[in-house]
This record gives C-alpha cells, sequence and structure tokens, in this order.
C-alpha cells in the first residue's frame, strides 16, 4: 500500500518525534522478521541451475549459519550483528547501483523505526534514536487514522483476499543538516513484505465489509468488531521510500503565497517569500528583492525592507529611472531578459547604484525584468554573497517563479491607483485628462509623507500651472 500524497510545505502538521510517541496506541502486534524477504529470494531464484539460482544457494546456506535470522527479531542488535549478510539480502529491495543515492529505508512494520537505510536516508531522516525525523503534513490523529485503516487494508487483503487500495497523500518535510534549509519528499510506504499470520482460527468476514470495504474502512467501530486486532500478528517490515518534490511543493507555497494582497508589502510575508526561495533555490544566504515602475519613478522593495503598510508606494524607497541609468537593472530592462552577473565587484563601468548592492554585501546576482501584458512593470533580483553562487543553471526555475511575482507586482500597483484615485476624486473637482499626472503625483506625495493611518486626513500640496493660455472653443489639447 503506498501513499502519495503532498498537502505541500505551509502544512507542516506534525513533528514525527510526536507521532511516534502514539505508537502503543496501535492496537495490532508488530513483529520485525525477514521470513517475508528470504521466502522472495527462493521464490525468484529458486532454479538453482541459473547462476541467480546458485548465487542464492549460496545465500541460503548463509542464512541457515544464522537461525537468529530466521526467526522475528526482538532486538535490532541482531540485525548489528549480521550487518554484510543483510546488505546481501536486502540487495533485493535497495539495487546496489542506487543504494547511495536513494532516500530508502526498512522499517519495523507499522512504527517508524529504521532497522536498515540507505545512507542518503541516514543522513535526512535519521533520527538519534532510530526513528524517522521531520516533519507530516497530517495531524497526529490522522496519522494515527491512517496506519489503523492501512492495517486492515493488509489483513483484508493477505486473509480474506479482499484488494483495497489506499491512497491517501503524505509529504515528510526535513531540514538539511548543511544548508538548515526545509526539504520536502512525498513518501510511500510499501508493505509487500508483511505478512499476516492468523492467531487461531480466522474470524469470519461480514458481507457488510465483503461487499462494501471502502465503507468499511470509515467504520473504524465495525472493523474492530469483526475483525479483532489480536487476532493478528503483522510479521515482517516496511519499506520507506522518499521523493524529493520540494521544486513542486515551494512553488505551489508560493502561489498560495501570493494571492495575500499584502505578501510583498508585509515585512513578514516578505521574509516568508524569502525563505521560500532560499529553499527553491537551495541556497541558504539568497537575498531577495522587488521593485515596481510607475512611471518616471522606481518603486523599491528591498530585501525584506521594513514594510508596515499595506501599501507598495509607502513601504518603498523611491528612486527614478534616471538614478538607474548604465545599472543593472536598466541594462536586464532593456534586454527583456534576466542578467547574470557572476561578480559585481569585477564589473566594469559600475554605476552608484551597483556600488550600493556592493555595499550590501552582495557579490552575485541575477535581475530579471517582470513583464506584464507585453510591458515591463518591474524587476526581481536574486543576490549572493558568494561569486558564482547563481548561474544560468537557475534560470527555468526563476522562470517558474517570474510570473507569479508579476501578478503580485501588477495587482499592488492596480491598487495603488484606485487608491489614488479616489483621494483625486474626494480631494479635487473634475480634471481634465492632459493634468492628472500632476494631481496623481502630489497625491503620492501625500501618501509617501503620511506614511500611515486612513487617507481621510491625507493633504495635498497646491498646484499651480504657470503660463497657461485659456484657448476657448478652438481645440481640445490632449
Amino acid at each position: 500500500m503506498s501513499s502519495s500524497l503532498s498537502q505541500g510545505p505551509a502544512a507542516h502538521g506534525t513533528e514525527m518525534r510526536n507521532v511516534v510517541g502514539d505508537l502503543a496506541e496501535f492496537p495490532f502486534r508488530t513483529e520485525l522478521s525477514l521470513e517475508p524477504l528470504l521466502a522472495f529470494w527462493a521464490e525468484e531464484f529458486g532454479n538453482v541451475l541459473s547462476p541467480k539460482g546458485r548465487f542464492a544457494s549460496i545465500v541460503r546456506e548463509e542464512v541457515e549459519k544464522a537461525p537468529e535470522l530466521l526467526a522475528s527479531i526482538p532486538d535490532l542488535s541482531v540485525v548489528a550483528r549480521h550487518r554484510e549478510l543483510i546488505d546481501v539480502l536486502m540487495a533485493a529491495v535497495f539495487p546496489p547501483a542506487s543504494f547511495q543515492q536513494e532516500f530508502g529505508a526498512a522499517l519495523v512494520p507499522y512504527q517508524f523505526l529504521s532497522f536498515y537505510r540507505t545512507p542518503a536516508f541516514e543522513r535526512l531522516f535519521l533520527g538519534p534514536d532510530g526513528h524517522v525525523r521531520g516533519s507530516v503534513n497530517l495531524d497526529p490523529a490522522t496519522v494515527g487514522a491512517l496506519r489503523l485503516l492501512n492495517a486492515y487494508a493488509l489483513v483484508l487483503r493477505r486473509v480474506y483476499g479482499v484488494e483495497l487500495q489506499l491512497d491517501y497523500p503524505v509529504t515528510l518535510t526535513v531540514a538539511d543538516p548543511d544548508t538548515g534549509l526545509d526539504q520536502h519528499f512525498r513518501v510511500e510506504l510499501d508493505p509487500r513484505f508483511i505478512q499476516v499470520d492468523v492467531v487461531g482460527e480466522a474470524p469470519p468476514l461480514p458481507d457488510a465489509i465483503r461487499l462494501r470495504p471502502r465503507d468499511a474502512l470509515m467504520n473504524p467501530g465495525l472493523l474492530r468488531d469483526a475483525l479483532p486486532p489480536e487476532r493478528f500478528v503483522l510479521r515482517g517490515f516496511t519499506i520507506f521510500r522518499a521523493v524529493d518534490v520540494t521544486s513542486r511543493e515551494v512553488l505551489s507555497s508560493l502561489k498560495r503565497d501570493l494571492i495575500d494582497r499584502e505578501s510583498i508589502v508585509s515585512s513578514t510575508l516578505f521574509g516568508v517569500l524569502q525563505q521560500r526561495l532560499r529553499t527553491l533555490f537551495r541556497r541558504p544566504e539568497l537575498r531577495f528583492g522587488l521593485a515596481a515602475l510607475d512611471g518616471d519613478q522606481v518603486l523599491v522593495l528591498n530585501y525584506g525592507a521594513e514594510c508596515e503598510h499595506s501599501c507598495i508606494f509607502a513601504d518603498s524607497r523611491h528612486l527614478t529611472t534616471a538614478d538607474f541609468a548604465g545599472s543593472i537593472y536598466e541594462s536586464a530592462v532593456r534586454q527583456r531578459a534576466p542578467l547574470i552577473v557572476e561578480d559585481l565587484s569585477t564589473r566594469p563601468g559600475r554605476t552608484a547604484v551597483d556600488d550600493d548592492m556592493l555595499q550590501s554585501g552582495i557579490r552575485n546576482i541575477i535581475v530579471a525584468p517582470l513583464d506584464y501584458q507585453g510591458g515591463t512593470i518591474g524587476t526581481l533580483e536574486l543576490g549572493s554573497p558568494v561569486p558564482g553562487d547563481l548561474d544560468a543553471s537557475h534560470l527555468p526555475l526563476l522562470a517558474e517563479v517570474l510570473p507569479l511575482f508579476s501578478m503580485a507586482v501588477q495587482r499592488s500597483m492596480e491598487e495603488l491607483n484606485t487608491r489614488v484615485q479616489a483621494v483625486i476624486k474626494e480631494k479635487c473637482t473634475a480634471i481634465h485628462p492632459t493634468v492628472e499626472w500632476r494631481f496623481r503625483k502630489a497625491v503620492l506625495k501625500g501618501i509617501e509623507e503620511q506614511r500611515e493611518g486612513s487617507d481621510a486626513g491625507l493633504e495635498i500640496e497646491p498646484i499651480v500651472f504657470e503660463r497657461v493660455y485659456p484657448l476657448y472653443a478652438l481645440s481640445d489639447i490632449r
């Protein structure tokens, strides 16, 4: 039975150590045993005349010299004593060619205790007590219910021949010990090497369960009454496999995050976005910045700037496009494609803006234009203090996130424009489109000076046009 599901990294539900603490509530008796694996060897390599069969005969002879491996294994020290032989047996489960790369382990049935694992699993998932570490995207009650239902589904299959596939998404999130960044994995738990032994006679299976097994699984009380857990022993081991889905999960989370209208203008949410990008690009020191273009103004949200208001204008540095002349930003916008600078300190012809970046600790940078409906509405930048840390290999991932941030910036600019228009209508009489730009500039200046509070008390500066000559009934200048 495999679980192949995922609710996303935002759903960090339960630390595995808390799940492990609830194992005592599992009603079935479980035993670690290699007997199902030995049976597989005998069946798969039974032809003693073939090369595989001759090899299997040698393995069988070695196993017979270790009778501890032929019975249930109550103590994991037995595994340690016969490690080399178990390595050979487990080659049927974890092929040597992929052993170093695969995130795999063999677990005590329906527990999260590993007795055999690959190096990759040991590095990321092995807790100090041998249990799986990390956090699962389910609450403890759901984990317990799923474990119980999977066990009953196995009993129905092995003892009564009733096939029932459970497919419920499970994502395990674990911090990389080297970078500290989260990695997200889809977990698959395979019970093919678990046998079900019946204590005494097998209880008769009621028609209500045989004919409608999926409905029965939703009624644990019915299952307990008809199939008492103490009548069955689950013996063998569970195969644990994990598939890295970090990129998919982070992209999914970014989509959810950027739905929030304050995602790029809230200090807390901006920090969350930066952490997501660090995880996506696997760069723990990555720094993230955004800029929006508004006419000849550049509104800069740089590296988690102190954002305190729900307005992109109120919480940005205000520069003009002239300030960026000759800079890497202008170059990226002009070429309408991401610009990669391997080491900013060696870039010839640096501008004051480039030097500001260098002084802030950025050596390596990617600047990408944000496009919306054929026009450039801003830029996104990813920086690193390590020269060459970000390169062309990161462009495919960057291409995935640029449309998301373009939409977020466009939405913020539309909200800003709506706010400006509301102030103009409230404070001014009808104005001609040819002079609207001046009123807009005055309102933005008022927003910048006010910085906080509602627009109700916002004052705009007097607007005077000198040397204006009225032309009556001659033409409409636009």
